[in-house]
């Protein structure tokens, strides 16, 4: 009864004592106390986490646990608070646990090889879970880790061995030059299958392994279903006529395991062809880094390809003056038989001269006056931040965009007119306000014609998903058609829609965006997932009487977040938390809503609900309530969640006046949803090291230590690695151009014994595996290219 009053480090020798005592309650109670208290967690946490389950440890508790201050630095315990949730029945909190703390998991392994145990059980896990979720991608990429980890940092071979068996990662393990003396460290269950597989690749399978695989029975249901098939696979290899006998069950028992679906797709090509399209499509959803599955997919589309013969028209290229190998500055000069047009003129956000380098243009003899339209994709500045430069090159330029488009790049190209006044060839507001006069509104999916000194370009809009009115644009000219698809998403988002093409639209050359083309991190996890585990850390922060703040992009996903939020309480009257918006986020709301309302779409943001922050305090000097007042009054009390611009919390910002004030409340949160620049302070924030006590971070210009919560989710706006290949594969060009891309950049991996390309292959890899039918070209700013069929 008097445990509250004892101090800590009484706590601490107490728990202690009653754990060796096998007390685990008494010893769980004590620890968390302590802990409570602000003891050591060196000595604290072991006891914690050691006698939770016998002690009887609640969910909550871990809960708790996780926001105490310091908690951070022990990464090596995650994997044990991840498996404590896991024997709780919380596995979305375990995995949602593991993919915040990978980033932290890396860099603790970068820094301490002794760490290795730690490492391998913590991707052990993650990979499981991510099995569990269907999300076999993922799963892939996290085993990888550990199949290529020098030999010497290798431990739970067992489990290694079996997720390589489930995963069919095998045949990827067994080509290690050093896999012979691994092999001999090996034992328990599916040995025989690992042997099978290292002498497949060698060509010398023997018999006494073929009679092991025959022989040996499995207590584990998914290891016996592996080594049926590879029965199976010794049946083919032996030219047995009965291989394939009793597929079907097979795949109504494992209809996701990749190596069935192999199998079960060369049934249906011998024995139902007009089930082999779906098929494919679903085996590479469900398993799209794996090259079987782009062989298989691509096998099915390209037979539907046409064969275009035609002679290809002169002076027929691309020309990338912008936004080829990086992010910003989009523009792209197209010009076939000596007739040109412009795709996007976008900003370079970070340079001193912000717009595109027309130069290799003017040196083709090519002027403004000679382009016969500039075609906008959508709002975002890298896209449209040059608009207001080229409209003074040539003021009676025809430009088209959506409507929604043209709006939304007046609020940002207005916004970004105090960065111009140190520019070169900066604008003013009356440029702004002339060049979007000068954009005229499109119709998307209705073709318009754009008339040139010989003939005409035929122009078509399609949605492309990424934000309000955002676009793919289709180009043809004298038999030739191109497609550039500037930002797209593949997943529908809850305040626009999806890529939406014509599955029979011709193209022959296509322009894409690479942005994630790269990105091995959990870019891959399905989207729902991710919104689910970004509400659950909002209730969270809540629940603990703190405040969140979501800094996010003013056009896009500040809205998104606004709609998922929403859309998660609409079943409750009121949403039980105050949630305000702030910054331009509060204006380009007010596009969005009437651009909805125009479309009959039956979809709003704004409402009573939603309270608009910068209209109940003033910005104006010797204002009476300023934004501290209203600080003070309405959010200092707690639970409230804030959505501001900007995303990457730049100073003097709107989320950076929230950051200010909540940086340094341990109860508080900040929450990351998109892109990050690396010279960002939101970047900064994202990979301090919470580990050290006092950890320092400049907000506004001024030093503050970071004790609030700080999470990240990816909730993009953009197409994955895998969708990206899909949509070249359904397009089914001749030629590819990759753009708005880090085309020479890939994954590093941790202490490996291979480059990070065969962890993780980039888009680029996987491309190379269609390069028979098509050429693949990265871009790079200021090249021009030749269009070859």
């Amino acid at each position: 009864m008097n445990n509250s009053s004892l101090p800590v480090e009484m706590l601490e020798r107490i728990s202690n004592f009653y754990s060796r005592h096998n007390e685990f309650n008494k010893a769980y109670l004590l620890a968390k106390l302590g802990i409570q208290q602000s003891g050591s967690l060196n000595v604290l946490l072991p006891l914690f986490l050691s006698n939770f389950k016998k002690g009887k440890g609640r969910v909550e508790d871990l809960d708790e646990l996780l926001n105490t201050h310091g908690i951070d630095y022990f990464v090596a315990e995650n994997t044990q608070i991840a498996n404590l949730y896991v024997a709780s029945g919380e596995k979305d909190k375990a995995y949602a646990f593991l993919i915040q703390n990978a980033p932290r998991m890396d860099l603790l392994f970068i820094e301490h090889p002794n760490e290795a145990s730690s490492y391998i059980s913590f991707y052990l896990l993650l990979t499981t879970l991510e099995y569990e979720h269907e999300n076999y991608n993922q799963a892939r990429f996290h085993l990888r880790k550990l199949l290529y980890l020098e030999s010497k940092l290798l431990t739970s071979l067992e489990m290694i061995m079996y997720w390589s068996i489930i995963l069919d990662e095998a045949e990827e393990w067994v080509k290690r030059s050093d896999f012979e003396d691994i092999y001999t460290r090996l034992s328990g269950e599916g040995i025989e299958i690992i042997r099978f597989y290292a002498d497949m690749i060698q060509r010398k399978l023997k018999g006494s392994v073929i009679k092991a695989i025959r022989n040996q029975i499995y207590t584990s249901k998914e290891l016996e279903h592996k080594r049926s098939l590879c029965i199976r696979l010794i049946n083919r290899v032996q030219k047995r006529e009965d291989w394939l006998d009793g597929i079907e069950d097979d795949q109504q028992r494992y209809p996701h395991d990749l190596l069935t679906m192999m199998l079960y797709g060369t049934y249906l090509e011998q024995n139902k062809p007009n089930e082999s399209m779906p098929y494919a499509e679903m085996r590479y959803r469900l398993h799209s880094d794996k090259v079987e599955s782009i062989h298989s997919y691509w096998k099915q589309v390209r037979e539907e390809r046409s064969n275009k013969s035609f002679t290809l028209p002169s002076n027929t290229n691309l020309t990338f003056l912008g936004g080829g190998e990086k992010i910003g500055g989009m523009s792209i000069l197209v010009t076939i038989n000596g007739n040109s047009i412009l795709l996007d003129a976008g900003m370079h956000l970070r340079e001193l001269t912000y717009h595109p380098d027309y130069t290799p243009m003017l040196e083709q003899g090519i002027g403004f006056k000679d382009i016969d339209a500039l075609l906008i994709t959508h709002a975002h500045l890298d896209h449209t931040g040059a608009v207001p430069y080229v409209y003074k090159q040539h003021p009676n330029l025809s430009m088209y965009a959506t409507e929604a488009t043209r709006r939304l790049m007046k609020i940002l190209l207005l916004d970004s007119l105090k960065d111009q006044e140190n520019r070169a060839n900066g604008f003013n507001e009356e440029d702004v306000r002339m060049s979007v006069m000068g954009v005229a509104p499109v119709t998307e999916y209705l073709t318009f014609i754009v008339p040139s000194k010989k003939g005409q370009w035929k122009i078509t809009f399609y949605p492309s998903g990424h934000i309000l009115g955002a676009c793919a644009i289709h180009v043809e000219r004298d038999g030739v058609c191109i497609l550039f698809t500037g930002d797209y998403s593949i997943d529908p988002q809850h305040s626009v829609g999806s890529l939406s093409l014509p599955p029979d639209l011709q193209v022959d050359v296509l322009i894409t965006e690479s942005t994630y083309g790269f990105v091995p991190t959990n870019a891959s996890i399905d989207r729902v997932k991710q919104e689910q585990m970004f509400i659950a850390s909002l209730i969270e922060t809540l629940k603990k009487g703190g405040n969140l703040l979501i800094p996010a992009f003013a056009v896009g996903r500040s809205q998104e977040i606004l709609m998922i939020i929403r859309d998660h309480f609409k079943g409750e009257r009121f949403l039980p938390f105050d949630l305000y918006i702030d910054g331009r986020v509060v204006e380009v709301c007010e596009v969005y809503e009437e651009i909805f309302a125009s479309q009959s779409q039956d979809k709003t943001l704004l409402g009573e609900e939603v309270l608009v922050a910068n209209k109940i305090y003033s910005n104006k000097r010797n204002s009476t309530f300023d934004f501290n007042d209203f600080y003070d009054d309405y959010l200092l009390k707690g639970g409230n969640c804030i959505i501001s611009s900007s995303g990457m919390l730049r100073d003097f910002s709107s989320s950076a006046r929230y950051a200010e004030r909540m940086i340094e409340q341990s109860q508080d949160a900040i929450a990351f949803t998109g892109y990050m620049d690396e010279e960002s302070p939101g970047h900064h924030i994202m990979e301090l090291d919470r580990g050290v006590d006092d950890v320092s971070v400049k907000i506004n210009g001024k030093t503050k230590t970071l004790r609030a919560k700080v999470d990240t989710f990816r909730l993009s706006a953009h197409a994955s690695r895998e969708q990206i290949m899909k949509v070249i594969m359904d397009t089914k060009p001749t030629s590819v151009f990759l753009v708005h891309g880090e085309h020479q950049k890939s994954y590093t991996g941790i202490h490996t014994v291979v480059s990070g390309h065969v962890i993780y292959p980039t888009l680029l890899d996987l491309l190379q595996h269609l390069s028979k039918d098509i050429n693949v070209t990265p871009v790079f700013n200021g090249q021009r290219y030749s269009i070859e069929f």
